[in-house]
């Protein structure tokens, strides 16, 4: 338990083992291996896609789309895509785009969308004095045309859960309790294995069949997204919090 001591865990592999280990939360992680190029071959066998993405890093930056088309195994960075004929061609690639750094493979998640441009969801967590979370609610953010990674600085826009969903405020009721309900058993795993965390951005996918995965948890979050909450007065609350949690009040 020494090793996890630390306040804003950062590395995306170290959470993400810690989490498989709690069997509440199993089913809410999508399929995740640190790359090697074998392992590579062995998984892009598995999945159609791949999303090939650094151990350390925000903000989706370094972040590979790795897919079928036409027969054919596509890279996709941010601003390049290649083409291979076989998984040992793509693997060699990858490695020579990676180089030194860790990366980690994730099974692709087929994310809901509204006109081709894909969606994923950030819940926001503070823990209290009194060691219980407080939710402050989700928010979707939705990729910019052609793009494949949801942030901001991508161009990503901000969407509500229900416009995300196609559903009204009310509809959408039993899918905030869903939400909230998954965001504390993630929390109380988190909190479990990192005992000095006190934040928490968990970044959420639902599926086309309205899967929800967990892919990833942040413990030092953005959370600028919640400037476009339907509750005016929730982003000056969340950055007053942030500063009592953070010491820079």
């Amino acid at each position: 338990m020494k090793g996890y001591m630390i306040k804003y865990p950062g590395r995306k592999w170290l959470k993400h083992v810690a989490l498989s280990g709690e069997e509440e939360l199993r089913d809410y992680l999508p399929d995740t291996e640190q790359f090697t190029p074998k392992g590579f071959i062995s998984m892009i066998d598995r999945y159609p896609v791949l999303f090939v993405k650094p151990d350390l890093g925000m903000k989706g930056q370094g972040v590979m789309k790795v897919y079928y088309k036409d027969g054919r195994i596509v890279i996709r960075t941010e601003d390049s895509r290649y083409s291979f004929q076989s998984a040992k061609f793509a693997a060699i690639k990858l490695k020579q785009l990676i180089g030194t750094k860790r990366y980690l493979m994730q099974q692709g998640i087929d994310l809901i969308q509204i006109n081709g441009n894909p969606i994923d969801f950030r819940i926001l967590l503070h823990l209290r004095r009194d060691e219980t979370w407080k939710f402050f609610g989700v928010m979707g953010k939705m990729a910019a045309p052609n793009r494949f990674v949801t942030n901001h600085s991508s161009g990503g826009k901000a969407i509500r859960l229900h416009q995300a969903l196609g559903l009204t405020r009310q509809e959408c009721e039993p899918w905030e309790t869903k939400l909230r309900d998954m965001a504390f058993k993630v929390a109380r795993g988190m909190k479990k294995h990192f005992p000095l965390i006190t934040e928490l951005g968990l970044d959420i996918a639902i599926d086309t069949e309205h899967r929800v995965w967990l892919l990833e948890a942040n413990t030092k979050p953005q959370f600028q997204l919640f400037r476009y909450h339907s509750n005016p007065k929730l982003y000056a609350q969340i950055a007053s919090s942030v500063k009592h949690i953070r010491g820079e009040g």
